[in-house]
């Protein structure tokens, strides 16, 4: 029997962050391996699309206007709490519920025309859903008695679990990147499966490994060139989950005593980044190519302060041969493995540092463990274990 996947997102073809790109190339090797699957997008038209990449597919799109920001979210960004950066929850809980009741509105219309269409062609339909919109999608899947999968890419279910708790309870399959995530959401959530798709990361599309030595060795030379030996650590995305207020708050400032000739350079831009800048040891370097990153830094840092959600920022550092710092929550200790240090939740901004400097000290043998541990989030494996979900649902 063929199958329609209907893909309920927020964004897919803006490629806005990690997750939107995960689930687009996992989306896109499905459609290249296997016919047996059409493909329809579902999603706002609020971004400029990338339509370069889908350009040769026979994936279709239908776009609602549903604006992604609105008076709610900007007020509750405005209003957010100055120590963490986190945005007032009680106005995005609000943005949150009108998005996913408008968009769950939307796709019924549509589902009603999918659900006869496949009736008539003898189609099995699955939905795939994920972060913001999942709940106003899932409900559609329900009220439609269409099965789906959600996949788990960030913190938004824990945040607001009343929102998002239907949405996991009710899916065939929540997916995730790392066994730790899968064990943070079983002690949470009540689920039907949860199964396992490491990140699709495809390193030749980030830079040809040919010239990775070349590269490094260029990246070398500049820094030999313009006095830049100091320790340089990278953080890579500001966002206020991703460590700000134990980095604004308590290691950037110990850092400044204890390590004062170490520097730590923000990419990505925003606000947080921009904050974050006004440590004298600290630099706002705005959004860069990860080629024009992690060569000319050390060691890359990653915290995440509730939900272990997988760093793909990790494994993208160890194509360099940069080894990084995270935390031991979630999927983050499978992300680093060898190539780095994991901290404990509880650890202090000293027992950080100390860490940091272990990992200078030993910079080779660091870089290359994290280069052999980029692996595994190779995107054939994951496309094929994403395939074998599919198919396990499409088959019960």
């Amino acid at each position: 029997m063929q199958g329609r996947l209907l893909v309920a997102v927020r964004d897919f073809d803006s490629l806005v962050g990690g997750a939107e790109k995960s689930l687009s190339s996992l989306i896109l090797g499905v459609n290249s391996l296997n016919q047996n699957w059409k493909i329809n997008v579902y999603q706002s038209n609020d971004r400029k699309p990338n339509e370069e990449l889908f350009k040769n597919t026979s994936i279709k799109f239908e776009k609602c206007d549903i604006k992604i920001e609105d008076i709610y979210s900007g007020a509750s960004w405005k209003l957010r709490n100055r120590n963490t950066g986190r945005s007032m929850k009680f106005l995005r809980r609000i943005h949150l519920k009108r998005k996913n009741k408008l968009f769950s509105n939307w796709l019924k219309k549509h589902f009603s025309k999918e659900i006869k269409l496949a009736e008539k062609n003898n189609e099995k339909l699955l939905g795939i859903t994920q972060l913001d919109w999942s709940a106003g999608a899932s409900s559609a899947f329900i009220e439609n008695k269409i099965p789906y999968m959600v996949f788990v890419r960030d913190e938004v279910c824990f945040q607001y679990p009343e929102l998002f708790e239907e949405c996991l309870q009710n899916a065939e399959s929540v997916i995730v990147a790392g066994e730790g995530l899968a064990s943070q959401i079983k002690e949470k959530f009540m689920i039907k499966s949860i199964s396992i798709v490491h990140l699709p990361v495809n390193f030749e599309d980030i830079y040809p490994q040919e010239k990775l030595k070349e590269k490094l060795e260029e990246a070398n030379q500049y820094r030999l060139k313009n006095n830049l030996t100091n320790p340089r650590i990278a953080i890579v995305g500001m966002v206020p989950e991703k460590g700000y207020q134990f980095y604004n708050k308590e290691l950037i400032p110990k850092m400044k005593l204890t390590w004062p000739e170490a520097t730590l350079h923000v990419f990505g831009g925003g606000t947080l980044a921009r904050k974050l800048a006004k440590h004298s040891n600290t630099f706002d370097e705005g959004f860069c190519k990860l080629e024009d990153i992690y060569p000319f830094c050390d060691i890359h840092m990653f915290r995440l302060d509730i939900v272990g959600t997988w760093g793909r920022v990790i494994n993208e550092a160890g194509y360099f041969s940069k080894p990084s710092i995270s935390i031991d929550i979630g999927a983050q200790s499978e992300a680093v493995g060898l190539g780095g240090k994991v901290m404990p939740y509880s650890a202090s901004s000293d027992e950080w540092i100390t860490e940091l400097k272990n990992i200078y000290d030993d910079l080779e043998k660091y870089g290359n463990l994290a280069f052999k541990h980029r692996l595994i989030v190779d995107h054939k494996n994951s496309i094929n274990e994403f395939l074998s979900v599919i198919e396990g649902v499409k088959n019960d």
